[in-house]
């Protein structure tokens, strides 16, 4: 016990070490750039004279590798776009190096992070580490978007991402476009956690004025945009909230799902996976994804339909509390865990599912619509601007097990009406996340960064 607590106190220690450190680097790293400034003059000086106005665009994204290859890079194909004529999604700060061609004039490009950067966070000092990981990403980000010509950033998300796309942009002037694709400020009520200050924020001393120091940082980058995208109305009223000028912020919907959803056929299906009868779960398994509800409204549901079976698609940090909740089931022969699975193998199961469980998701509601499987989701978030309940889909109270349960019950019971409930749903998917559409409105935004 006693060696317990000495433990946590040399965790505490290094924790408070490792802040202090940060303090007394940042403002330094502010008097460094004085000593680059012949570098970045110069640097923006090539980008004027040979990249401006070309048509190519780098995404910054980070990728686990092994776990996008699993799933495949097709959901990355909907970002090309006939404005461009090369795309890269770029990784600047990875554990490995490595140039993938997803497509002809389609790239992932990973790089690695020099030995000192692991060797900072195997001692502890994770928070320090990151303002010397930033200013690696944002160097090799500026080099590149000089040597290859790129004409447009965008960046993937709007956190590290989206500020390194603002600092490179404050460099060299190269516009860029932020994406907003996740709702920070929904995160304590889904369970997640802040991508700023973590862990610092659950401290009484720190909670109080961290959120806004947060808030700033985020919108921060969205206020310097050439321009930015709320992927559904939640989002675009985020964006609006954290700064972003409503003169430069569109709606554009999600369209970062293989394409085989977009063209999905129900006259011609593929093939079932399965013989049985199954409910779906899709997505990551972490705990803003609720994967465990879904599992809990199983077990209430399942014994008035005992061929019925559930198939969870994913992995992620709780799958062992996944693992051992299927375990504790009295129903746990029913309940598949398929682990991640390619995109064409999530289409299958997707196609022929009897309703598709969606807790809170994005692409998965998209997909599950567009392949015409009726919906039952939480009423949260950008659920509602397209599942209308009981009209293009189901909605239920906010991690209300019990109504996730009712509702499957009753989805099965009435499964005629369910159909035809999916298949208005599936027609206003179609309208809705239409990739020609999402592309002609975006090549607006391309053309106008490329001619400003």
């Amino acid at each position: 016990m006693a060696k317990k607590k000495i433990k946590i106190i040399k965790r505490k220690i290094k924790t408070i070490a490792d802040y202090i450190a940060f303090v007394i680097i940042l403002p330094l790293c502010f008097l460094g750039l004085l000593f680059f400034l012949p570098w970045i003059i110069k640097q923006r000086r090539i980008w004027q004279n040979t990249a401006k106005g070309n048509p190519t665009a780098l995404f910054i994204k980070s990728f686990r590798i092994d776990k996008s290859e699993k799933r495949g890079f097709a959901y990355l194909l909907p970002f090309q776009n006939p404005m461009l004529d090369k795309i890269y999604f770029f990784d600047a700060t990875n554990s490995q190096d490595a140039d993938i061609e997803i497509e002809k004039d389609c790239y992932i490009l990973l790089r690695k992070l020099p030995p000192f950067y692991d060797y900072i966070v195997r001692k502890g000092y994770e928070v320090t580490a990151i303002i010397f990981r930033e200013l690696i990403a944002i160097h090799k980000i500026t080099n590149f978007c000089v040597e290859e010509k790129i004409g447009v950033l965008r960046a993937y998300k709007h956190n590290y991402p989206a500020l390194r796309a603002y600092i490179v942009s404050c460099f060299i002037k190269i516009p860029f476009i932020v994406d907003i694709s996740g709702n920070y400020a929904l995160r304590p009520i889904t369970n997640g956690k802040p991508h700023y200050f973590k862990g610092l924020d659950r401290k009484p001393i720190f909670k109080f004025f961290l959120p806004p120091i947060a808030n700033w940082l985020y919108g921060l980058p969205l206020r310097h945009a050439f321009h930015v995208f709320g992927r559904n109305k939640c989002l675009y009223e985020h964006a609006f909230a954290l700064g972003a000028p409503l003169e430069k912020l569109s709606l554009l919907r999600i369209n970062n799902f293989d394409a085989i959803f977009n063209s999905y056929d129900s006259q011609k299906p593929p093939p079932k996976p399965v013989e049985y009868p199954y409910l779906l779960f899709v997505g990551r398994l972490s705990e803003n994804k609720f994967p465990l509800d879904v599992i809990e409204a199983f077990d209430l549901a399942a014994e008035n339909f005992l061929d019925y079976h559930l198939v969870i698609i994913g992995d992620g940090m709780i799958r062992s509390d996944v693992e051992q909740r299927k375990e504790r089931s009295q129903y746990k022969d029913r309940i598949v865990l398929a682990g991640r699975c390619p995109s064409e193998t999530v289409f299958n199961w997707t196609a022929h599912a009897k309703i598709v469980l969606c807790p809170f998701s994005g692409s998965t509601l998209a997909e599950a619509m567009l392949c015409g499987a009726p919906v039952v989701a939480y009423d949260v978030a950008s659920h509602p601007e397209i599942v209308i309940d009981d009209y293009t889909g189901y909605l239920v109270p906010f991690r209300n097990v019990k109504a996730m349960a009712e509702k499957i019950i009753y989805v099965l019971q009435n499964y005629d009406d369910a159909r035809i409930v999916s298949k208005r749903g599936r027609e206003l998917a179609r309208v809705v996340f239409d990739k020609d559409k999402i592309w002609e409105k975006e090549s607006i935004y391309y053309k106008q960064a490329f001619t400003a």
